[in-house]
């Protein structure tokens, strides 16, 4: 199902004339068809589910293929979905409807005057709507907009707002997430933004340096709401609820993640964690074998379903890169030394190895750089993260009841946020610790994760096969690097 998404976003991000695009769309999917019919003639179950989910993830992509908007000036009416979190932003409208016509997806407006609008807000205004062209290098502004849910851009001088109080659910949750915020400010103070941003994926208040400091260490993924945030968030509430009642686990803690995926917007990264999560709580339920890949695949195809053009989210693609990397590489087990510390030690080397791998071609093709000591930034940076996000969830807690007595107690994480940033600061200032590189192809980026594949330990082949295995896809990732090389 993945295959087929792909397959029909990747037709129509190459060719913006519908007619090429449809013609290639229907090679592709004729040959399915016909590998469908082969396999029921031949009664070949593998080939039939392959191709009836190919099929079905093409439908599911074609239906959600927004028409090309000419640029025209429009009579728009729409809810506001989403307002700037930045001073000159843009808004995000839903429920649009152009000329008085239904239009498919969201619109994102730039108002010119200095209205402010609300969530909820039902408005009409005239303005100039067109579909976003803007491309350079590996960033194409019109599929990272398709990535949102957004279909095209305005722009408009004035606006009337008609009505308050549209999308009740979207405004309470808005509400919750700018009261945990205000709360995070008065805790934790002059490290609230940073607090912000591994809590709630907030980054808008992160020092620029130290954003900076984050990304050219590699460490920002602490940033973004992840299956880091959502294991220490599950663990706490492990501790808490009863070991055996796994029902009730599932019941609690799925009912907590939805809510916080909620307030996080259901970004990507989180959503994904937050699914993989709850499969390893059904399989306690229902006495099953944990299988990691199998959750991380249905998460994807659960994303997928409702928003297919997710598939080109930077976020998207980083998140589920580092989590496979991490299950590529740890599947050939636990180390099993005589000493606990050492074999802690050495899961979180090959975790933190696994992630920079899986996703260093992706970073490279759209940041243009790569961290030169991001093994060892991650590897100092994420336990000293992990105790600091750990107990400044449970002073966000006990600060909704008390909050001058956490933040008091929040002297501790600030200190420790001011001597981890200082250890960032240190290796940034390191010569060379970031340098500039090629845009790689998707092609490369998939295929540094087919090799970690071939040689995990799920590929169930003889030796020999796994060998040539191995050795083809290294040959195709070296002849695709070549070709990158060369077309810079």
């Amino acid at each position: 199902m993945i295959l087929g998404i792909a397959a029909f976003v990747g037709f129509d991000s190459l060719y913006s004339e519908r007619t090429l695009r449809t013609v290639l769309l229907a090679a592709a999917l004729t040959a399915v068809c016909a590998a469908f019919i082969w396999s029921l003639l031949k009664r070949k179950p593998g080939v039939l589910i392959i191709a009836a989910c190919f099929i079905l993830g093409a439908a599911r992509a074609l239906l959600a293929s927004p028409p090309y908007v000419p640029e025209a000036v429009y009579r728009v009416s729409a809810v506001v979905w989403e307002t700037p979190e930045r001073e000159n932003g843009y808004y995000t409208l839903c429920r649009v409807k152009l000329d008085h016509e239904a239009f498919q997806g969201d619109l994102r407006l730039k108002l010119r005057s200095d209205d402010k609008l609300k969530v909820g807000d039902e408005v009409e205004f005239t303005g100039t709507v067109k579909t976003s062209r803007t491309r350079f290098g590996a960033y194409n502004e019109r599929l990272e907009l398709l990535s949102k849910g957004i279909s095209a851009i305005a722009e408009c001088e004035s606006i009337e707002i008609v009505s308050h109080g549209a999308v009740p659910l979207k405004r309470c949750f808005n509400f919750t997430r700018s009261f945990l915020k205000d709360r995070i400010d008065l805790i934790f103070r002059d490290n609230a933004g940073i607090v912000s941003g591994f809590l709630l994926g907030d980054k808008t208040e992160v020092d620029a340096y130290d954003m900076e400091s984050f990304r050219e260490t590699g460490t920002a993924h602490l940033l973004t709401l992840s299956g880091f945030h959502v294991g220490i968030i599950a663990a706490i509430l492990f501790f808490i609820l009863p070991k055996r009642l796994p029902a009730l686990r599932f019941a609690v803690i799925g009912a907590f993640l939805l809510t916080y995926c909620a307030v996080a917007s259901f970004a990507p990264s989180i959503v994904r964690a937050s699914v993989m999560c709850m499969c390893m709580l059904l399989s306690d339920v229902t006495e099953r074998r944990r299988d990691p890949l199998s959750a991380l695949a249905l998460s994807a195809v659960i994303i997928l379903l409702f928003s297919p053009y997710m598939i080109y989210s930077v976020g998207f693609r980083l998140s589920f890169a580092a989590t496979l990397g991490i299950i590529l590489i740890m599947s050939a087990g636990q180390p099993a030394f005589k000493s606990n510390t050492v074999n802690k030690l050495i899961s979180s080397i090959l975790v933190t190895l696994g992630a920079t791998v899986a996703t260093s071609l992706i970073s490279a093709r759209y940041f243009n750089t790569f961290p030169t000591y991001g093994l060892i930034a991650n590897f100092i940076a994420v336990p000293l993260f992990s105790v600091i996000i750990t107990v400044s969830f449970i002073l966000l807690l006990f600060g909704l009841v008390f909050p001058g007595a956490a933040s008091v107690l929040a002297w501790v994480p600030e200190r420790m946020i001011d001597g981890s940033m200082m250890i960032l600061d240190g290796i940034r200032s390191l010569p060379y610790s970031s340098i500039e590189v090629i845009t790689p192809s998707d092609l490369s980026c998939v295929l540094v994760l087919a090799l970690m594949f071939t040689i995990s330990a799920f590929v169930l082949r003889p030796l020999k096969k796994r060998v040539i295995m191995v050795v083809c896809v290294l040959l195709l990732f070296t002849a695709s690097l070549a070709a990158d090389i060369i077309r810079a």
